[in-house]
């Protein structure tokens, strides 16, 4: 059985589990919307928050950083 999986792409498996696991912690295991193409939105939306999240915090701790360049 092994064989029969590309395995580049079953090692993205793990990847795309601890994704959702974020996601749940961070925003709830729940969807809100009853409708299917309003839960596609929500999930989709939290989506965009998350990443919005961490380009905020990337680019805040590059621009916290300490030179590390000796001063003369």
């Amino acid at each position: 059985m092994v064989w029969e999986f590309d395995r580049e792409l079953y090692n993205n498996r793990n990847l795309v589990e601890t994704m959702f696991s974020v996601l749940k912690r961070k925003y709830g295991e729940e969807v809100k919307a009853k409708r299917y193409w309003n839960q596609l939105k929500e999930v989709k939306f939290k989506l965009l928050v998350h990443i919005l999240d961490r380009y905020v915090k990337v680019i805040l701790v590059v621009k916290m950083r300490i030179s590390t360049k000796p001063q003369i």
